[in-house]
Order: structure tokens, then C-alpha cells, then sequence
């Protein structure tokens, strides 16, 4: 029932968590797409104005060009001015008439011809340069008409009219189907010349009169939020383009783009959820193998002989652990001892491991008190009162305990700085294994309460070598000697390497040259022979 409740509280947690990873993950996402979307939409906007500007502003730059050739007709409206007017007439389906103004505001002819009558119209103003005027009525085609004009240097007007049909029909919005409105207005005053759409304007922003190119994000006179652009014409600033289009679907993707974000948020969800579950199913699977195996007594410990080469007597062991499985056959402790320290199993192990020794060498010690018992510890074993107790239940049985830490577990948890002086006064010797492959300085092996250095056994292979090892194992030695820190050699599989070691005051050997690590009944039998 317990185990249950477990496993749901934990797939519960993986819920929750993969939920606030997701979110957060598909938060970013989301906000990064909708920040590219909304900037990707007002570049659409402001390139249909810039539609609008070439479409629109290429004929006005046509007609431009031929009233700026104005000059030059002839306004006593000849055979050949009036040719001239309908051929332009003809090549440009935008403009329907071209007319001629006299100085009092008579227009005298079109490209339809001399009038025989003067119509008035308007007196050309003095001022010059491109203008415009409208929509009217055309008196000749009775169609609305968008006029552009100039002023002549003797005073006459000449004239172009484009239908308000066509003009509207290039503005309409089901050519800009993501807009709002599109209209083309008064530079000045605002006030829509040609529209497509719903006219509104922001609240409390005066945008007008317009001399420059501007777009803005705000709340509207409709009380929607919306976004504009506004364009003046560059060879007609009375006149600018205007687009605008509701903020809201500003950033908001298309549906398919929703959809699939959507989909991907929920299935990297449930993703991360049967990941996390598979997990801690490994985890408590890895953990339930392990304390069914030390229930079932299937691990034992296998003793390293520490050797003194110069008597080749035992003074003590190296205390291993090794895992008999039923399937497998006898594992060495890579094989378990890492997954042990990642779920958290090592405590159990350790503390059966030094069960099993104080059972295991029970008659050794009663036949010879101090011989020497040394068991592996990391940082995390130390930070364990049970351990720790444990360990003190070992010294009443071992005087001569030693306890192994790699340099790494040293300088990683100062915390346990404290505890190791705690065991130093209980006797407890402090010995730095496999010395010189990690990154322990002078101040550390000062500072800490260490006894022991193990020379590691790469450092021993190296004896009789030529490579760059060789020196600093002397080196090692050196400073071992000058620290007053007692050395044992590890590794030694060969005459040579005993001899170099033991000729550099390195008496105390472990490693193939003279035993393996052997279970418990091998061990008493070397002991005795």
C-alpha cells in the first residue's frame, strides 16, 4: 500500500512538474512566435502600403510627367494638341479626359475635342507644382473623377481626371483581406479622399497634418485596438495612404500554426511525463534490486591484502564489495556501486559491508589486534549519522580502522571537514586513495586531518618507464616524506615495481604481484600460510 501511494504521489509530481516545464518552455515559444508574427504582420502592412504607393503612385507619376510636358502644348487647342491629349488618353486606361484651363478659370478643350462654349470651372491658382482637387463630376463622361493638375508659367491649367471606379477598385479590400481599412486621404486635414472600409482614428493622438511616414499601435475612435501605417505620396505630399489593421490578430498565428503549437505542447507534455515516470521507475526498480539482494545476503566482501614487503607479512585489507548475482555470476562494483550512490542505496550497502567484515574477520582480529581494516567512504556516506555510527560500532571492533576518500570527495564537501576530525579522535586513520589523478593541493592535505596517501596505480605502472609519470611518482614520494604522510602503493604487479618502492622507503604494497582481492575463506587460508 505504502509503494503505491509512492509510485502516485511520484507520477502525480511528474504531472505537475512536466506541466510547469512545458508551460514555461512553450511560454518562451510562444511569446518569441508571437513577437516575430506581429512583426512579421506589420511588415505585411506596411508593404501593402507600399503597394498601394507603386500602384497607385506609378500613374500619378505618369500623369505627372505629362503635365510637366504641358508647357509645351499648344493651348489654342490645335489638331495636333488634341491628338496629343487622346493618345495619352489611350496608353493610360487611369486617366478618362485631359482638359485645358485658361487663365479665368474657363476650360476650353479635352481630348474629346474643342468646346464650343468655354465651361467654367475654376481659376487656376498661381501656385505650382503638382496639386490635385476632387472627386467631381465629369461634365462630358458624368462619371466621379479625381482630378490632378498644374499651372502653367502663363497661367493656363492643364488637367488630368482619373475615374474615382478605378481608383476604388485598386483600393478594394478583397485585395487586402487582413486590413481593416485602406483609404488614401488629405495629408492635411485626414479627411478620406478614396476609402475601403471602416474610417477610424486613434483616441487622444493627433495624426494630422502628415509630412512623414508614421504607424502607431492604439486604441481607435471604434474602440478597438489597431495598428497604422501612414504614407504621403513623394510627387503628391497632399495626398497619403493610409492602412490599418485590429491588433489583436497582430501576433495571433494562423490556425494551423495554433493547432500544431498546441498539439506540441500537449504531446512534449506527455512525453516528459512518461520520461520522468520511466525514471524514477528505474530509479526504485534499480533500488528494489539492491535491497533485495543484500536481504537475500547475495553481496559479499572480498579482502585486498596489504602487504609488507620487506617481511611479506599481511598487516591488513582493503575491505571490496562484490555482488554474487543469481544470473549473472559474481559483479564487480562498477557494475552496481554506481547506480547504488545515484538512488541512494549505498548507505544500506556500506553498512551491511562493515556488517558483514566485523563478521567476516572476527577470528583475524582475535588472533591478531591490530591488524588494519579499510573501507571506501565518499563525502555523502559521511554526511550520514547512521554511517557514522556505524563506523564507531567498527572501531570498537577494528583498532586499527582506516577509512579511504578520493581527493575529489575531500575538496568537494568542506562540510565534512569536521566529521573527519571527529573520527581522528577516535582513532579512525584518514587515508587519500588513488593520490595524484585528482587535484589536491599542499593546503588541503595540510589543512584536512589525512594520515595516508595511496599512490595510485598508474603512477606505479609507470616504474621502469620512460613517460611522464616516472617523475612525479617520485615526486609524490618526496612529498610524502616531507609532510610526514604515511604511503601505500597500490597496483604493484611485478618484482621491478616492489623492489623500486621499497627501495624508496615505500614498504606497504597492495595489488596481483602478491594476492588479489579474495573472498573470506581464501583470505584466512593466505593468512595462516
Amino acid at each position: 500500500m505504502g509503494q503505491r501511494l509512492s509510485v502516485w504521489t511520484n507520477h502525480s509530481k511528474n504531472v505537475v512538474v512536466s506541466w510547469l516545464i512545458c508551460s514555461f518552455l512553450f511560454g518562451l515559444i510562444s511569446t518569441f512566435i508571437y513577437i516575430q508574427h506581429a512583426e512579421s504582420n506589420r511588415a505585411d502592412v506596411r508593404a501593402m502600403a507600399e503597394r498601394v504607393i507603386l500602384d497607385f503612385g506609378s500613374q500619378l507619376n505618369n500623369v505627372d510627367t505629362f503635365l510637366h510636358q504641358s508647357d509645351s502644348i499648344d493651348v489654342q487647342c490645335s489638331a495636333a494638341t488634341i491628338q496629343q491629349m487622346r493618345q495619352f488618353v489611350f496608353k493610360h486606361p487611369a486617366v478618362s479626359e485631359i482638359g485645358i484651363v485658361n487663365p479665368s478659370g474657363e476650360l476650353v478643350c479635352n481630348s474629346f475635342g474643342l468646346l464650343p462654349t468655354p465651361m467654367f470651372i475654376s481659376e487656376p491658382p498661381k501656385k505650382r507644382g503638382l496639386r490635385y482637387h476632387g472627386p467631381i463630376i465629369s461634365e462630358f463622361l458624368q462619371v466621379s473623377a479625381f482630378v490632378l493638375a498644374r499651372t502653367r508659367h502663363d497661367g493656363y491649367e492643364v488637367n488630368a481626371l482619373l475615374p474615382t471606379e478605378w481608383i476604388k477598385d485598386m483600393l478594394h479590400l478583397s485585395k487586402y483581406s487582413e486590413l481593416d481599412y485602406i483609404a488614401i486621404v488629405d495629408s492635411e486635414t485626414g479627411v478620406p479622399v478614396f476609402l475601403q472600409g471602416d474610417y477610424s482614428l486613434p483616441l487622444g493622438h493627433s495624426l494630422f497634418p502628415i509630412v512623414q511616414n508614421v504607424e502607431l499601435e492604439k486604441v481607435f475612435d471604434d474602440q478597438t485596438r489597431k495598428f497604422i501605417h501612414i504614407k504621403p505620396f513623394k510627387n503628391v505630399p497632399q495626398l497619403s495612404v493610409v492602412v490599418s489593421k485590429n491588433a489583436r490578430y497582430l501576433g495571433l498565428p494562423s490556425p494551423v500554426w495554433l493547432t500544431a503549437l498546441c498539439l506540441m505542447y500537449v504531446l512534449s507534455w506527455l512525453g516528459l511525463v512518461l520520461l520522468l515516470n520511466h525514471y524514477d521507475k528505474r530509479v526504485l526498480s534499480s533500488r528494489a534490486l539492491l535491497l533485495g539482494a543484500l536481504n537475500r545476503q547475495e553481496l559479499f566482501n572480498a579482502y585486498q591484502p596489504l602487504i609488507d614487503a620487506k617481511s611479506q607479512n599481511i598487516l591488513g585489507a582493503e575491505v571490496l564489495i562484490r555482488w554474487m548475482h543469481p544470473v549473472e555470476g559474481e559483479l564487480g562494483p562498477t557494475y552496481f556501486v554506481p547506480e547504488a550512490e545515484r538512488d541512494g542505496t549505498v548507505l544500506e550497502m556500506s553498512l551491511y559491508q562493515i556488517d558483514k567484515a566485523i563478521s567476516d574477520l572476527a577470528p583475524v582480529i582475535a588472533v591478531k589486534p591490530d591488524f588494519k581494516v579499510s573501507f571506501n567512504v565518499n563525502g555523502y556516506l559521511l554526511s550520514c549519522p547512521s554511517y557514522i555510527k556505524k563506523l564507531c560500532e567498527a572501531k570498537s571492533v577494528f583498532n586499527n580502522l582506516t577509512i579511504e576518500l578520493t581527493e575529489r570527495d575531500v575538496l568537494s564537501q568542506a562540510k565534512i571537514k569536521s566529521v573527519l576530525y571527529q573520527l581522528v579522535e577516535l582513532g579512525v586513520e584518514i587515508a587519500i586513495d588513488d593520490f595524484g589523478t585528482g587535484y589536491c593541493g599542499l593546503q588541503y592535505l595540510q589543512s584536512f586531518p589525512i594520515d595516508l596517501l595511496k599512490i595510485d596505480q598508474s603512477f606505479v605502472a609507470s616504474i621502469g618507464l620512460d613517460n611522464l609519470q616516472s617523475p612525479v611518482l617520485n615526486a609524490v614520494i618526496e612529498m610524502a616524506d616531507k609532510l610526514e604522510k604515511k604511503l601505500i602503493a597500490e597496483g604493484v604487479e611485478t618484482q621491478l615495481q616492489a623492489d623500486y618502492l621499497s627501495a624508496r622507503g615505500v614498504v606497504v604494497h597492495q595489488g596481483w604481484y602478491y594476492s588479489k582481492a579474495l573472498k573470506i575463506s581464501a583470505f584466512k587460508n593466505l593468512i595462516q600460510e
